[in-house]
């Protein structure tokens, strides 16, 4: 009587081998799944039939499945009995397999491939690697019979190269005083400079006025190359600050000082010029008793006393319609400056007392609107500052647009208009290059 097994009901006439040592998981299409180690002990996988150089007939089902339990996966077993035998290893094929498993170190043949040179051969060949390393001289490449010990100039050296990195380094230190790095670099093997300590090599850290031109004109070549690569930017900034410049009293420049940010904060300062420099209006006003916060007088430097007896925004309507009257109008954050505009005429035809208001087309905001007919009727110009942004170039990955440069102006009203200008003749230089309009 057959010994009976761990899962042993109704298999009590089954031969020891062919009987399940556990009870299936699951049934996979009619074939049961057992767990790892539980399946009939005479079934086989691919791998193991190959082996003895059998596999599936076609048309052969799996007798069983079995989990595999260090990764899940589902192994099909199959029946050997009803396999066929593979086709003959060709010469070809035997001699592959040979050489797969012999160590091309020791010659010796190991039941498993060992794809080159066994555990004890590679280990071998590492240590002469290495011992030859440190036998060889990393400058001249001269191998000697023992290794070369650390002297001067580094690890690896032989007496003969480390003297002579060490002569260049004496000569090299002792030019340091005439010579700049520049000039130095390209008299002396990168080997001298890599002898010298940081303290000894910032000896060094300058540049002779030749060496100085040349990396200036390195500098402009690049830049010149940067604006040939993004000449559909640069080149139409550079005609519209041209086009200014052209007819510099045909455009009046303004610029206000407020006493915030926000959208109801009131102009302190404002002043208008011509492209030109000639001083249209200049003045400052008293923001309707509106205290100036500390804040904003630690930037532009103006005080309640100082608008005290300032004329109100209301006053000098009237030259400031005279002075842009005519001109198409230059603003440094035009969009800022505009609603400061609106805001105050807002307020002067409110005061008058009549209530015809309107939404202000961008916010929605409720204004007057004669305070906006009054705004529509000036002939703006486009943003200088978001055209110097595109000629100074400064990208920015993120928002996907250029970067804002600061005006630079002392954050008066005057002295900011007179900084815009300052930027127009910047722009309408191209830097000094010259571009054709194809910008080739």
């Amino acid at each position: 009587m057959a010994r009976r097994t761990e899962y042993s009901e109704g298999q009590e006439d089954v031969a020891p081998d062919r009987a399940a040592r556990g009870k299936p998981l699951a049934v996979v299409k009619g074939v049961p799944a057992y767990a790892s180690g539980r399946a009939p002990a005479y079934l086989r996988s691919k791998a193991q039939l190959g082996v003895v150089r059998r596999k599936p007939a076609a048309g052969q089902q799996a007798a069983a499945y079995v989990y595999a339990h260090w990764y899940g996966t589902r192994i099909a077993l199959w029946d050997p009995e009803e396999a066929v035998r593979m086709r003959p290893l060709s010469a070809l094929q035997r001699r592959q397999m040979q050489q797969r498993r012999t160590c091309t170190g020791c010659g010796e043949v190991f039941p498993v491939p060992v794809w080159g040179m066994c555990g004890a051969c590679r280990d071998q060949e590492a240590w002469r690697r290495e011992d030859l390393r440190r036998r060889t001289c990393q400058d001249c490449g001269t191998v000697f019979r023992t290794p070369a010990p650390a002297r001067s100039c580094g690890e690896g050296m032989c007496l003969a190269c480390d003297e002579r990195l060490e002569r260049g380094r004496r000569v090299a230190l002792s030019l340091m005083e005439r010579s700049c790095r520049r000039c130095l670099v390209q008299l002396f093997p990168r080997a001298v400079w890599a002898a010298m300590s940081e303290r000894e090599q910032a000896l060094a850290d300058w540049h002779c006025a030749p060496c100085e031109q040349e990396i200036e004109q390195e500098r402009v070549e690049a830049r010149r190359r940067a604006d040939r690569a993004r000449w559909d930017d640069l080149g139409p900034t550079i005609a519209w600050a041209q086009k200014i410049l052209a007819d510099p009293d045909a455009y009046a420049v303004l610029d206000n000082e407020t006493t915030g940010l926000t959208a109801t904060s009131r102009i302190v300062e404002i002043a208008v010029t011509t492209a030109s420099g000639t001083v249209l209006l200049d003045t400052l006003l008293n923001p309707g008793g509106e205290p100036i916060p500390a804040e904003a007088t630690a930037i532009h430097k103006i005080t309640d006393a100082m608008v005290e007896d300032a004329p109100t925004f209301s006053e000098i309507l009237p030259r400031l319609t005279e002075a842009l009257a005519g001109r198409r109008i230059v603003i440094y954050n035009r969009e800022y400056d505009t609603g400061r505009l609106l805001w105050e005429l807002h307020l002067h035809h409110q005061a008058q007392g009549t209530v015809d208001f309107t939404k202000h087309p961008r916010y929605g905001a409720r204004r007057h609107a004669a305070a906006q007919a009054w705004l529509d009727a000036q002939a703006w110009e486009e943003c200088a500052m978001e055209q110097y942004a595109a000629f100074y170039g400064d990208w920015h990955d993120y928002f996907g647009s250029y970067t804002w440069q600061k005006l630079g102006g002392g954050h008066r009203a005057l002295g900011d208009t007179r900084a815009v200008i300052r930027r127009l003749e910047e722009m309408a230089k191209g830097r000094g290059f010259e571009f054709s309009e194809g910008g080739s």
